[in-house]
């Protein structure tokens, strides 16, 4: 397998690895301070891919106008249920989810 760091390459690898999981399954990342929640509107595999290749403006914008952010305990008691389904991905050693 290559190690071909392309932005194509990252993404397809993202995508294979992104599943739905309910908020039990990442509710410990969150207790780690390794969860990051990515707005509805913004695309989770094109916000995780352009993490992954330390796209360090993309980055910044995003977490200024809040699209991607850690979420708070009150974020998490208002919108989080055991079952509730998230998109999820790992960029390690950080989990990025979206409400589904």
């Amino acid at each position: 397998m290559s190690s071909d760091n392309t932005p194509e390459s990252v993404t397809d690898k993202l995508n294979l690895e992104t599943a739905v999981v309910a908020w039990a399954e990442i509710e410990r990342f969150f207790a780690k301070g390794q969860l990051y929640i990515v707005e509805q509107q913004q695309d989770l595999i094109s916000t995780a891919a352009r993490v992954s290749n330390d796209d360090k403006s993309f980055i910044e914008q995003q977490l200024n106008n809040k699209q991607l952010f850690l979420p708070t305990i009150d974020w998490v008691k208002q919108n989080c249920q055991t079952d509730t389904p998230f998109w999820a991905v790992v960029v390690a050693p950080f989990v990025f989810a979206q409400k589904k």
